[in-house]
């Protein structure tokens, strides 16, 4: 008695002995030509009963049709849908296992035929922080499947459509990337337009393509308590002024700036040397982030070649999110 309650309960049904599933299969113009695991059939319902575990293989042969009921204008294949909901783009090998999601229980899936043309749409899916870096590895939900049966995936990917299809995409939050924890803040979406979720959920967003490849960003931010400040020089000038035949006054100007997301604690050196050599160090304030300042000295020099290094943070007194950006290099020339 348990297990058949169970079963109906889960929309299955017993055939000798063995759990099935209704399977209803059929397309919006009945004069559509579907193949079901290799058999054809027209678009008018027809109803299978799938042992759990074995695969439906689906095919909307007709991807053009010259009308569709009384409408006698050419229809083209759109979609699969599942229980009345768009669920796949790809008109060829839809494959169905009965008891895998989203296949269990009895179902309805029906090739969706429209009358508009359309042009293909590649959809470009990255994660970036605040600061416009990539966060590869960050997973983004799909929805429907595209024209070549792919759903969610991992950043950077792309996914094709067609300009009439809408597109759900859904972040993420939060999410880990080089021991930092990130959280979601935003979309940002380009080429494409942006409909309304009718959702209070800030990661879900509806798209439509505009043109032939759209954009959609997702943008996160440092969590709370997971910061860190990162120094680095974000432009360096040199002057030089002669003083007599054989002397000249090297000035170096650095513009130090914190691109991270927590606070320079602590004052900073920055070191300027030329050859290898040190030849002055200038002292840089705390910063906050995104706030900079200049560093600068003077040094006279003979005729010659140079490579003038500015280090900042020389004396490792900071923990930053990127030790690697701290060094700027330039060569100098002096006739």
């Amino acid at each position: 008695m348990r297990s058949s309650v169970w079963a109906l309960l889960m929309g299955l049904v017993l055939v000798g002995g063995q759990v099935k599933l209704d399977l209803e299969i059929s397309a919006t113009c009945e004069n559509a030509v579907l193949s079901i695991n290799g058999r054809l059939s027209s678009g008018r319902p027809v109803t299978l009963s799938v042992p759990l575990g074995e695969t439906v293989t689906l095919q909307a042969l007709s991807q053009q049709l010259p009308n569709c009921g009384a409408q006698q204008i050419l229809h083209y294949f759109d979609r699969w849908d599942f229980n009345g909901e768009p669920y796949s783009k790809a008109p060829q090998q839809l494959r169905l296992r009965a008891g895998q999601l989203p296949f269990t229980a009895n179902s309805r899936v029906q090739a969706v035929y429209r009358s508009q043309p359309a042009a293909l749409c590649v959809i470009a899916v990255d994660a970036q922080d605040s600061l416009g870096r990539y966060l590869p590895g960050t997973f983004i939900d799909v929805r429907p499947l595209d024209i070549l049966g792919d759903g969610g995936g991992v950043t950077p990917f792309v996914r094709n459509f067609d300009t009439l299809t809408d597109v759900w995409l859904q972040a993420s939050s939060p999410v880990s990337f080089e021991g930092k924890s990130y959280r979601f803040a935003r979309w940002e979406v380009e080429e494409a337009q942006v409909l309304p979720t009718f959702s209070a959920d800030p990661t879900l967003v509806k798209v439509r393509c505009q043109a032939a490849r759209a954009l959609a960003h997702a943008i996160y931010v440092i969590a709370e308590g997971s910061g860190c400040p990162d120094l680095t020089i974000r432009h360096l000038y040199v002057d030089i002024s002669q003083l007599s035949p054989s002397a000249w006054l090297l000035k170096p100007r650095a513009y130090v700036e914190n691109i991270g997301t927590a606070t320079v604690p602590i004052p900073t050196k920055t070191a300027f040397l030329l050859n290898g050599q040190l030849i002055a160090e200038a002292t840089a304030s705390p910063l906050a982030p995104g706030a900079g300042e200049q560093a600068s000295a003077t040094h006279m020099i003979p005729s010659g070649s140079y490579i003038l290094t500015v280090i900042v943070d020389s004396k490792n007194q900071v923990s930053e999110c990127n030790e690697n950006n701290n060094i700027k290099e330039t060569i100098i020339t002096v006739p």
